[in-house]
């Protein structure tokens, strides 16, 4: 077989809460084991037999403390994250602009605050794909291809 194969793994989801132009990230703690001391937007990973929207309206209620109703959460689009000599993901990436509950930092063992950041604007500090997730919604399209080679893994 000479074809190379890559584990790929749809088990992200996040959920932007979105206001006026604002999205609000946490900031991970600097001892965090993914993007230390850098503004993620809220999620993670699925727990087995989850579907992507309850993920990630749990992930909200886990990190922030709001609690996002499914009919306020809409699904926009997905991120395909190549990671060269590791696992590539498919990250769901879901926005709600109403929720329940004022958002605090729910996990303040993980993340060291929450932030309103602005999405057409975003800081230095902003990881990488935060900053990809909010040009996908500010500018389109609503899929995303990150760290792929430039023949874009076709052979």
């Amino acid at each position: 077989m000479s074809e190379e194969h890559h584990l790929l793994i749809a088990d992200v989801a996040q959920v932007l809460l979105r206001a006026h132009g604002f999205a609000l990230c946490v900031r991970q703690n600097p001892d965090a084991a993914l993007a230390r001391g850098r503004l993620t937007v809220v999620g993670g990973r699925l727990k087995a037999g989850e579907p992507l929207d309850h993920a990630a309206r749990r992930k909200a209620e886990e990190e922030t403390g709001v609690r996002v109703s499914p009919r306020h959460q809409e699904f926009c689009g997905l991120v395909h994250r190549h990671a060269p000599g590791g696992t590539d993901r498919i990250t769901a990436v879901f926005v709600a602009q109403s929720w329940a509950g004022e958002p605090h930092n729910a996990e303040p063992d993980k993340h060291e605050g929450l932030f309103w950041v602005s999405m057409e604007n975003p800081p230095p500090d902003c990881h990488p794909h935060t900053a990809a997730v909010f040009r996908m919604l500010t500018e389109g399209p609503s899929y995303r291809a990150l760290n792929w080679p430039s023949t874009g893994g076709a052979r």
